[in-house]
């Protein structure tokens, strides 16, 4: 199923974490708006306005994205305020353990307001660490299945438009920028570069195609049930061979990145400990 195919993160339309993000951010100030000549949308007396919208996109995205990143968000806003007033007016409420649900939540916010006020906002790594950690720890990025890198288009009916447009381009992503800027991807029609997948995870009628197809080539459009397919391999790597350093260095970034900021967790902690009446009972950690 392209099920599968969607683990990706596309990043033309940059969905999924952004805007999952972006809606957390919005919620948590659309009920008390004052930017009144600035509001984009209205569900009975909640607004919320375009400088909200703004402030939950990231910094650098292009203008034609962010229109589309603003739509999507904006949607998903009023969708979520209907829900949120009708249960509202439903008499319905959080039980206690949802409650407590929610104080767990604040306490984690707050733990992590402090953490972050502590911490460095980015943890600079040096080109060197990265390749040292890389030489070091190089049997541990290793592909573990045949993985294709592919730009992917799906549409509903064989439009003799746009198969003109892909056999006249040497890239599917401007095509895809040209003419899909305002469709989203989804699970089900993916849409865009997917990165990296599993061959094996892929419809079997683009399997089929890819292992024919040279990198750099794009085939299109292949029929399926799912609708007309276009495809442009971007490279193709085998089970068992170690990923290259360009491939592995977000990756090494991130770990990195992240050993830096426990160890500063721990320092924090440990110089905070002796402020603190500490006592425990190890007696009764055993107890049923």
């Amino acid at each position: 199923m392209i099920k599968q195919i969607l683990k990706s993160q596309v990043q033309y339309i940059i969905t999924g974490v952004m805007i999952i993000a972006g809606i957390s951010f919005i919620q948590g100030c659309s009920k008390n708006n004052d930017d009144k000549g600035n509001v984009v949308a209205q569900v009975n007396m909640a607004t919320i306005s375009n400088s909200e919208l703004e402030a939950a996109i990231p910094e650098g995205t292009s203008d034609e994205v962010k229109l589309a990143l603003k739509r999507n968000l904006m949607e998903k806003w009023i969708e979520k305020e209907i829900f949120y007033q009708m249960a509202f007016e439903e008499g319905l409420v959080l039980n206690e353990d949802e409650k407590r649900m929610v104080r767990n939540y604040e306490r984690s916010l707050l733990i992590q307001k402090f953490l972050n006020s502590h911490l460095k906002d980015r943890y600079r790594i040096l080109d060197q660490e990265i390749e040292d950690y890389y030489e070091k720890h190089k049997r541990e990025f290793v592909w573990d299945d045949d993985y294709v890198h592919i730009i992917h288009l799906i549409m509903e009916n064989d439009d003799a438009a746009i198969k003109s447009e892909v056999r006249n381009s040497k890239y599917l992503m401007d095509v895809i920028k040209k003419n899909f800027l305002d469709q989203q991807s989804t699970l089900e029609r993916p849409i865009g570069d997917l990165g990296y997948q599993k061959l094996n995870e892929l419809p079997s009628e683009i399997v089929r195609r890819l292992k024919n197809m040279k990198t750099g080539n794009i085939s299109g459009p292949l029929k399926t049930k799912y609708g007309y397919h276009y495809i442009q391999l971007l490279d193709n790597q085998k089970k068992g061979k170690t990923k290259d350093f360009d491939i592995a260095r977000n990756e090494i970034v991130v770990r990195l990145q992240l050993t830096k900021r426990n160890e500063d967790i721990e320092k924090i902690k440990q110089s905070l400990r002796s402020r603190f009446t500490i006592q425990t009972d190890l007696s009764k950690v055993s107890e049923p």
